[in-house]
């Protein structure tokens, strides 16, 4: 194999311990939650394991609207 070839496989197992390690701390991350019971978090990590980067995006989009929630602890210490 040439450098060339070298340097894209290393490029190429970077970004994916990267995405793996997005997606670890995604389930964590869910698993830690407190305002979703429990139902709503095992959906979620099926959803990580079963479309990984799509569920890491959905889980993005949607954490910051659910510390925004009138129940949210966060918001309310900041009142």
């Amino acid at each position: 194999m040439e450098v060339w070839q070298w340097a894209l496989v290393l490029l190429a197992a970077a970004l994916a311990a990267y995405v793996m390690g997005s997606i670890i701390w995604a389930v964590f991350d869910v698993l830690g939650e407190v305002r979703l019971n429990q139902t709503t978090r095992i959906l979620w990590v099926l959803l990580l394991f079963a479309v990984p980067l799509l569920g890491l995006l959905a889980w993005l989009y949607t954490k910051p609207r659910l510390a925004h929630s009138g129940n949210s602890l966060r918001l309310r210490q900041t009142l």
